[in-house]
């Protein structure tokens, strides 16, 4: 059980790093056009993901 608690801080550490980049490339690519608007959607999903993974932690 502890392994799996570890695994999940790891795998929420790692969303926390990827909802920042995330943030990065929303704001470079959301204006350029609808496949930086659904890249822009991507990026936002991935930003909710990792608040969702804090909770368990």
């Amino acid at each position: 059980m502890g392994e799996a608690v570890v695994q999940i801080r790891e795998v929420a550490d790692h969303l926390q790093t990827l909802a920042v980049q995330a943030d990065v490339l929303n704001l470079k690519y959301e204006l350029e056009s609808s496949r930086g608007q659904k890249l822009a959607s991507l990026l936002r999903k991935i930003r909710v993901l990792s608040v969702r993974a804090k909770s368990y932690v």
